[in-house]
């Protein structure tokens, strides 16, 4: 993934680099002597995922903080070295008029019963924008209508994958503000994979549920703004 930073909508590129292995974009970001306002747009570019940021040129440049990974199951034996994954995924914040969207992780995942954000991992070839399209669809059968970009999250961690592989995870979740124009009862079309049912949900009563930390923090983020919003349309 490709972060570009702006100072104006219109302007040329400021600052333009590669996301490092384990490294928050932001991070990177204020490494390099920019302050990151508001994401503008993420798009596909020749194969390549580009997320472009709104940034100001900071008066010194600021020390960025190095984010050391969480250990979240085994440590590596005597003799494992644990593989380097980075994954990009695209996660949505939606509501309607039925409330706020949220899946149930299965016991395929290392969270069962958790909720969570609708969303999943980037095809090749695909934009965040259409993955997340496709993943809200598979997993509660609603079709969304994408709004805004709300931010790109990070996380990593070393730990084992489903598979008892021990990886060293980096992963980065472009998550969107959507609407969902007709919505329905949720079904899931993607049986036997992480999701194990759907459902609407009283955005004023989400903090009740048991969301995956992830989801938490962004719900807690943007949630209440958005159907502030959405109430003044």
């Amino acid at each position: 993934m490709r972060i570009i930073g702006v100072t104006t909508p219109v302007a040329p590129p400021s600052v333009r680099f590669t996301v490092a292995h384990g490294e928050h974009p932001r991070d990177q970001l204020l490494g390099l002597g920019y302050i990151p306002l508001r994401p503008l747009s993420t798009v596909l570019v020749d194969g390549e995922i580009v997320f472009t940021y709104l940034v100001r040129k900071a008066g010194e440049r600021p020390q960025a903080r190095r984010r050391r990974p969480n250990v979240v199951f085994d440590e590596a034996g005597p003799d494992e070295v644990p593989v380097t994954k980075q994954r990009v995924g695209a996660y949505a914040v939606v509501l309607s008029e039925r409330g706020l969207l949220g899946t149930v992780n299965s016991s395929l995942t290392a969270v069962p019963g958790t909720w969570a954000l609708p969303g999943g991992g980037v095809d090749p070839g695909e934009s965040p924008a259409q993955a997340v399209v496709r993943e809200v669809f598979e997993e509660s059968g609603q079709r969304i209508t994408i709004d805004r970009v709300l931010t790109l999250d990070s996380d990593h961690w070393v730990g084992r994958s489903n598979s008892g592989v021990l990886e060293d995870y980096h992963a980065l979740r472009v998550v969107y503000g959507a609407t969902c124009e007709a919505p329905s009862e949720p079904v899931v079309h993607d049986l036997g994979g992480s999701t194990e049912r759907a459902g609407w949900v009283p955005w004023q009563s989400w903090r009740r549920l048991h969301w995956t930390i992830s989801s938490r923090n962004l719900l807690a983020r943007y949630v209440g703004q958005m159907a502030l919003d959405q109430s003044l349309k």
